[in-house]
């Protein structure tokens, strides 16, 4: 922790010192996302330290925040312990295929990891890292955001509520039509929609089953690319119990389609990230319809005027921005041991999910 400085925490109540970060990249997630974020919470932590081979990049942040730069992750490592330049955490923001080595790198000397998306390529190396922080007793924080923004909070609100009846398909949808010929759009990176925005999918998706064991199924195809990588994922989980959950995500939608489309037995919902509709009906207030085996009357079929209850919601304008929650929560649990809202565990088991449509998937890529 750093040299006393202290605020009052979240609550308003509790003194903590600041927390003391490194960011391992500098490109449009270090920079844009996690140096974004953290500017806004000048309170709970300082940038001291960052690391990233362009030199214009490491120039621009130490303009900023006074911190030291380095061009390679592990010199940087050596001086975390370091008087005036030492760090608590290290924020993994690196390219995909290396976040799993630099995660234990840092775990290995009894540095916090805040692992950007997605947490590994393969589940082995997920594992390793979960069991590091075990053994480490270090907080291991996956970068899953979007499991705090505003409108999925909403969504698991209602679902959970009941108000919607029992939930038989939840259909999740990030469309867009773009072409990439960056190293996203490289498989041997960790490119492609399946391990890059599909993961945010599937890790909102996951929660909503439960521990239910789910079959898969899996579509990846190129797309639009120049790469070898996948840009259009279309996923289906049919677990044992609950509802089925459809996801999309592709480059390759010129007509884009609602976020969130939901069916249950007493209503349905439909939205986006910054508004959601839904309508219910209480069975209760409709007349009794018993089971009828005679001839259908007046040869039409089964029809009735259901009583629909509307009910909407919008993205509050001030809400609190899903970056700045996520280190609200890693700041607890960093200085007070709170519980992670997501959990390392949870991300292995999405990794162990990537892994498998991978495989499965593997003959649509060669």
């Amino acid at each position: 922790m750093s040299d006393g400085s202290e605020h009052s925490g979240p609550g308003g109540s509790v003194d903590t010192p600041r927390i003391r970060l490194a960011i391992a990249g500098l490109g449009r997630s270090g920079w844009n996302i996690h140096a974004h974020a953290l500017r806004n919470l000048p309170s709970m932590f300082t940038i001291t330290a960052v690391m990233d081979p362009d030199a214009e990049r490491c120039a621009q942040a130490h303009a900023e925040f006074g911190c030291a730069v380095f061009d390679d992750y592990d010199a940087m490592l050596a001086t975390a312990r370091g008087d005036r330049q030492g760090f608590d955490a290290v924020v993994v923001a690196s390219p995909s295929h290396l976040h799993a080595a630099h995660a234990c790198s840092a775990m290995a000397i009894g540095l916090h990891v805040v692992a950007e998306k997605p947490f590994a390529t393969e589940s082995a190396d997920a594992e390793r890292m979960l069991d590091m922080a075990h053994a480490g007793g270090v907080v291991l924080a996956p970068f899953q955001n979007r499991r705090f923004e505003s409108h999925y909070r909403k969504v698991r609100e209602i679902i959970d509520s009941g108000a919607l009846g029992e939930v038989v398909l939840i259909r999740m949808c990030w469309h867009r039509f773009t072409r990439r010929w960056d190293w996203q759009a490289v498989r041997e990176m960790g490119g492609g929609a399946l391990y890059n925005n599909g993961t945010h999918l599937i890790d909102q998706a996951l929660p909503l089953l439960g521990d239910a064991e789910t079959e898969v199924f899996i579509d990846l195809r190129r797309g639009l690319s120049v790469g070898d990588a996948d840009e259009h994922m279309k996923m289906v989980l049919k677990p044992d119990h609950g509802p089925t959950i459809d996801i999309e995500y592709t480059n390759a939608a010129a007509f884009e389609q609602d976020r969130w489309y939901v069916l249950g037995t007493s209503g349905g919902l439909v939205g986006t990230q910054d508004r959601l509709r839904w309508k219910t009906v209480d069975w209760e207030s409709m007349p009794p319809r018993p089971l009828d085996l005679g001839p259908a009357a007046g040869r039409k079929y089964p029809g009735e005027d259901i009583d629909w209850r509307h009910h909407e919601w919008s993205q509050p304008d001030d809400d609190r921005h899903p970056y700045e929650r996520f280190y609200i929560n890693l700041h607890g649990a960093v200085s007070r041991g709170e519980a992670l809202e997501v959990t390392p565990e949870s991300a292995v088991r999405y990794v162990r999910l990537l892994e498998r449509c991978q495989r499965a998937a593997e003959h649509a890529l060669s």
